[in-house]
């Protein structure tokens, strides 16, 4: 099984207010851009990289580009969020040497802890900048594309103030749910990303049976080991060849053998081989293009 990538991006920011009520099923899937989602109401439990997260009213929800997730949601009540979506080079623009503005995304994967609850709700300044944010979106007043731009730059700037100083107004301790077994594999595989891996010398890595492994993994993940890994060196092959590596660098790097092998896989989780996406991003300012984006 193979999860996908969902949803494009042609500008620097997309933002959605949006209410489900109809029965809805998310594929463990991932974007190339970095989302936040502010939950509003409903049922959902939200799995990011195996972890489980119980969503209250004003959790915020961080999903680093690449980040393996899906919600559940229990079909008898309405899901409402905000959802944000941001194109990672633009935020890495933004950012300077001592004031990085994805912040938020490189602690949520450094610390396991991918939700954060926004408390102090009327006077809250995350939220509302946020609320300004969503407004600026419906506006066509004088300037709105800059002064959206102003908008959000301090909405980041607030976010990542408030998790650097463990400010009052946003508590990063929230309850998670995890098998220690399997989040101790997701590191293990992570770490060693570009070494030789298999299912057989994970398994006696972690002193188990090869089989009880994989069905704990895909019960728990939604997807198998071997996916799982080849998912992640294509995705890092693909940030390597958006920073001019060589082609046959990044095969080896990222733990392939085989150039051909890399090439076929790369095609078939793209839709594009290494050198059409090398050649594409070349003749193009934006390598995100735009389809439907619902989840």
């Amino acid at each position: 099984m193979q999860y996908e990538k969902k949803g494009y991006l042609t500008s620097y920011l997309k933002i959605f207010h949006l209410k489900d009520i109809q029965k809805l099923k998310f594929k463990a899937h991932y974007h190339e851009f970095d989302k936040i989602i502010l939950f509003l109401s409903g049922k959902v439990t939200y799995v990011i990289e195996a972890q489980s997260y119980q969503l209250f009213p004003y959790d915020m929800i961080f999903v680093p580009h690449n980040s393996v997730h899906y919600p559940i949601v229990d079909e008898n009540t309405q899901y409402e969020r905000i959802v944000i979506y941001i194109n990672p080079g633009f935020l890495e623009k933004q950012s300077s040497t001592d004031s990085n503005l994805a912040h938020c995304f490189n602690y949520a994967k450094q610390n396991h802890s991918y939700v954060m609850h926004l408390d102090n709700i009327e006077t809250n300044d995350i939220l509302l900048q946020l609320n300004k944010l969503e407004a600026s979106f419906k506006d066509t007043a004088f300037a709105n594309k800059i002064y959206t731009k102003i908008i959000f730059l301090e909405f980041m700037i607030l976010l990542n103030r408030a998790i650097i100083n463990d400010n009052k107004n946003i508590n990063t301790k929230h309850h998670v749910s995890y098998d220690e077994n399997i989040l101790a594999v997701l590191n293990f595989i992570n770490q060693n990303l570009y070494s030789e891996l298999n299912i057989e010398q994970i398994a006696k890595q972690f002193f188990v049976s090869k089989y009880y492994l994989m069905r704990r993994f895909k019960s728990k993940t939604g997807y198998s080991i071997h996916q799982y890994i080849l998912n992640k060196r294509l995705l890092a092959a693909k940030e390597y060849i958006k920073n001019g590596k060589p082609l046959t660098q990044i095969c080896f790097d990222c733990g392939f053998k085989d150039y051909s092998v890399f090439c076929r896989s790369f095609k078939t989780a793209f839709k594009q081989s290494p050198r059409e996406f090398k050649k594409s991003i070349t003749t193009t300012s934006n390598d995100y293009k735009e389809v439907q984006i619902n989840d």
